[in-house]
């Protein structure tokens, strides 16, 4: 019988920031806005359509029809305005600092005897899409 046990174990990614990687980002980031523009005309839109069939069939229900679509808009205008703020912050990020882009999983095998700190703190540091580092605490 084996003394060891396989685990998951988080790993961190961090991207070395670069021109390239900030220009990437800035526009990633424009194209969502233009996203979140065009889903609130597809919004106005939708409520003067949805006004004028609520006219004719349920009058009624057009304030709530009405507080949902605001509420839907009211979602899309933040999301821009964070996204807007993640705009101004790229430029302002060094070239050269390491910034967290995500977490993955891995499987490793840990025994008895093993430095849990090593194990669990491991890192991966990615520049221009290509790994450059495996770090382990």
């Amino acid at each position: 019988m084996s003394d060891g046990l396989k685990i998951k174990r988080p790993v961190i990614v961090k991207v070395k920031v670069t021109e390239g990687f900030k220009a990437r980002m800035a526009a990633e980031i424009q194209e969502n806005i233009k996203r979140l523009d065009a889903e609130m005309q597809q919004l106005e839109f939708q409520v003067k359509r949805m006004a004028a069939e609520l006219e004719k069939k349920n009058p009624q229900g057009i304030p709530a029809a009405k507080q949902h679509v605001e509420n839907e808009r009211q979602k899309r205008i933040n999301a821009k305005n964070k996204l807007t703020e993640q705009l101004k912050n790229i430029g302002r990020i060094a070239i050269g600092a390491e910034v967290v882009q995500g977490s993955l999983e891995s499987y490793t095998e840990i025994n008895i005897g093993d430095n849990w700190e090593d194990i669990m703190g491991v890192e991966v540091l990615v520049c221009d899409n290509k790994i450059i580092d495996i770090r382990r605490s």
